[in-house]
């Protein structure tokens, strides 16, 4: 039998949270309904049985005749409850939707004395050189909306705080559309996804006309991000978007810098991948950073993804020792899935780099690669050193073998591109004939000019082989 929704849901509770929900059931401001802390204590007892309807039903509802309906309107009640109880508790620990509510209920009660007294504890919360993120300024913007329906509902004549709600509002809006922006941008380049997103061109013009919108840390860093990451490409706004977020920082959640620091990194990659090699020590120092204060860690594990490039990029410095070290520290860190197969991989890369072809084709050997990046950078590895010791049936069988995975997965986003152009170099070469000079230069020139392809320096060694020969 089918898990009910409502227990699949129970699974994600930690052991406090399904103690407060009990007793969130037992209380007659919640629940009056007997049955649901019966059943919820018939799920805490049997959680790691297969579901039984009738034993669930006569647990929570004892004496009662078993029907079908009776029972799916039981756990349909049950479901509703649980998520009123995080939504609730949810609530709780969010203080400015407190007040946000509470302000409303105390003006349209007429309390203008309490009104007043928590306006003051609201605006407390809310300190800008504490709190940067957008998220600040839509509450600032609640809290003068509050203030305004306040004053307009006592004495209309009085001056009222219209600018400063419309300002505020400016403010957030700039901000996460830019936000948005720089993320859609992001997807759009490493997943080849395709988003409309309006009004920037008329958010730049105003804040040219309105430089004073640049003073919110919000609009500054996300305007910074946007010009660097979207727009210009520019070194100087790169740079600008780096001291903010090393400013700003500490006033911004977690995931919104983790995201920053990312934009950020994504963005020295492109620039390595068109050839600007000195954006290799940038991006590494902003993972070794961003990874010491914990930011791109994602549910306690450190992405596969950043592991890889990590190396990758150390590996491009030459930092072997510390390539090394890195594998050796940080494979725990890893999911499950991956701390045997990515660890094994990045050491063939370093294997690689150290000249030890032999360790190459042992490890790779061991690799189960079922995600695209490391199935194709397994077999990556693999061609370049049958490619080196010239076992030209085996590298044709590897290319066809690729070939065939590319055609298949078409979700190897804007990496597909740099493989199809490995396998149609490689296939250029093996035709080559050596001393046949105007084929040979006319394959490096390709080579050379081509853009997002990121083996140019092996290739090209390759291609140099047919020349002295």
């Amino acid at each position: 039998m089918k898990r009910p929704v409502a227990f699949q849901l129970l699974q994600s509770f930690r052991s406090s949270e399904i103690q407060l929900f009990h007793v969130f059931l037992e209380s007659p401001a919640f629940n009056r309904r007997q049955e649901m802390p019966l059943l919820l204590d018939y799920w805490r007892q049997n959680r790691a049985e297969p579901p039984d309807a009738r034993a669930i039903f006569k647990a929570a509802c004892p004496g009662q005749p078993f029907r079908k309906q009776d029972y799916y309107l039981l756990l349909s009640r049950f479901h509703k409850l649980a998520e009123q109880f995080l939504a609730w508790q949810a609530f709780q620990q969010n203080e400015q939707a407190h007040y946000t509510h509470l302000l409303q209920a105390l003006r349209q009660r007429q309390q203008q004395p309490l009104f007043q007294r928590s306006m003051k504890k609201a605006r407390s919360l809310n300190k800008p050189q504490d709190n940067h993120a957008a998220d600040s300024l839509h509450f600032a913007y609640h809290l003068e909306r509050e203030q305004y329906d306040f004053i307009d509902s006592h004495d209309r004549t009085k001056p009222t705080n219209l600018q400063q709600a419309t300002d505020l509002l400016d403010a957030y809006y700039f901000a996460e559309k830019l936000r948005q922006t720089c993320l859609a941008h992001a997807r759009s380049v490493i997943n080849q996804e395709t988003y409309k997103i309006g009004m920037i061109p008329a958010i730049e013009a105003e804040i040219k006309k309105r430089p004073s919108l640049l003073e919110h840390p919000a609009v500054l860093l996300y305007h910074a991000c946007y010009q660097a990451v979207v727009v210009t490409g520019a070194q100087r706004s790169f740079q600008l978007l780096r001291q903010y977020i090393r400013v700003y920082k500490k006033g911004f959640p977690r995931q919104e810098i983790r995201d920053l620091y990312l934009l950020a990194i994504n963005y020295c990659i492109r620039a390595l991948n068109f050839g600007d090699t000195a954006f290799a020590q940038e991006a590494l120092q902003l993972y070794e950073e961003s990874l010491k204060e914990g930011y791109l860690l994602e549910d306690g594990y450190l992405p596969e993804s950043t592991f890889s490039n990590m190396v990758s990029l150390a590996l491009k410095l030459e930092y072997y020792e510390w390539v090394e070290a890195f594998i050796g520290n940080h494979s725990d860190k890893l999911k499950p899935a991956f701390r045997e197969s990515l660890p094994w991989y990045t050491s063939a890369k370093l294997a690689y780099e150290l000249g030890d072809t032999d360790r190459v084709l042992q490890l790779c050997a061991k690799i189960e690669a079922r995600q695209p990046f490391l199935y194709l950078g397994t077999k990556t590895l693999q061609l370049k050193v049958l490619c080196e010791q010239e076992e030209w049936d085996a590298v044709d069988s590897l290319l066809e073998s690729m070939r065939v995975y590319l055609q298949r997965h078409k979700d190897v986003g804007y990496h597909r591109e740099h493989y199809l152009l490995l396998l149609q170099f490689t296939r250029r070469l093996l035709g080559l004939i050596p001393g046949d000079l105007s084929k040979i230069f006319e394959l490096a020139a390709e080579v050379e000019t081509t853009k997002n392809f990121r083996e140019k320096p092996w290739m090209l060694r390759q291609i140099s082989k047919k020349v002295k020969r």
